[in-house]
């Protein structure tokens, strides 16, 4: 018996999903030769786990035996309630590139709120259990940013979104998207069609883009991405990112992308921010492994550990504190 679309995308809406779209399970032939070629020009700054399974980004059957559907879920993390180029970080001062001195440095918006494996994962596993309870048992497997697969490239087969000339989903929500699938051995009555919307002639965010890492449309250089160098969790060269003051990823293209100015806020997302976000400054100025269990265990933070994340924000202040302000 084929699951009726229209129950998938309601149960799915039922679990807090702003957006649900189903794709057939075949593989994704031409997002697989745009993956192979930025790997070809070494945008990927060599990170060898983007080097492996190439096949099972694209071949959700190399994933799930016998895959036939590929759901795929976002929750809208957009807590902000205006836009307005960089001022609303935290931590933003409102100059643009302005020096933090060690005092402000930004985070990015993914990072303010509860850990989005957890936020994602506890919402496909309701989803799994409401269509089991009428459908009867099968086989899934549900993937958020943890496992080979590319939850953007099967965005757009599904219909939810279109890739930015970031390089990041866009969607009816704006970009502030978690994105996670789930991977089903049971066909579904109606697919949707891949979204083939585009940004147009806008080019916003690759003129933004502090280090211009956004060498082409839709073609991220990772070794020039802040968000890229920031994450590393063997070394952050800081020195060379310091005067735009993330310490957490990076939101400049995404705050300036036209499609995020009146992009919906979901309470539900603020009501999951972190504890953290209104005294960041003090919480960091006199961290200890008490106040970093405190405040940061539930986030993505946490990956850092303790030891880990303060020699971060060292060596964050130190490269902050010798660069000048830029007027």
């Amino acid at each position: 018996m084929k699951i009726h679309s229209k129950i998938i995308k309601q149960q799915a809406h039922n679990c807090g999903f702003a957006l649900c779209g189903i794709a057939k399970a075949e593989p994704l032939t031409i997002a697989k030769e745009r993956f192979e070629k930025a790997l070809a020009q070494n945008f990927h700054a060599k990170k060898e786990y983007l080097e492996r399974d190439i096949e099972k980004r694209f071949h959700p059957e190399f994933l799930l035996e016998n895959c036939k559907s590929v759901v795929v879920c976002g929750f809208n993390y957009n807590m902000r309630y205006e836009v307005r180029g960089e001022r609303c970080e935290v931590g933003a001062k409102g100059r643009k590139h302005e020096g933090t001195k060690g005092e402000n440095c930004k985070i990015s918006q993914y990072a303010q709120i509860k850990d989005y494996h957890v936020v994602m994962k506890e919402r496909l596993e309701k989803l799994v259990q409401s269509l089991q309870e009428k459908y009867g048992a099968f086989n899934y497997k549900t993937t958020i940013d943890s496992s080979a697969i590319s939850e953007k490239a099967w965005a757009v087969q599904a219909g939810i979104g279109y890739y930015g000339k970031n390089g990041i989903i866009q969607t009816p929500f704006g970009s502030f998207i978690f994105l996670g699938a789930l991977l089903i051995d049971k066909e579904v009555d109606e697919y949707d069609v891949p979204n083939q919307d585009s940004c147009g002639n806008c080019s916003k965010c690759i003129a933004a883009c502090p280090t211009k890492a956004i060498v082409a449309p839709y073609y991220i250089n990772c070794n020039q991405c802040i968000t890229h160098i920031n994450l590393n969790k063997k070394e952050t060269n800081f020195t060379r990112i310091a005067q735009y003051g993330w310490l957490i990823a990076c939101d400049v293209c995404q705050n300036v992308c036209p499609n995020n100015l009146h992009a919906p806020v979901n309470e539900e997302a603020v009501a999951l921010r972190a504890s953290f976000v209104e005294n960041k400054n003090e919480i960091f100025n006199t961290l200890t492994l008490e106040s970093f269990e405190k405040y940061f265990k539930n986030t993505v933070i946490y990956q850092f550990k303790y030891e880990g994340f303060k020699k971060r924000l060292k060596a964050f202040n130190k490269a902050a504190t010798d660069v000048p302000n830029s007027k």
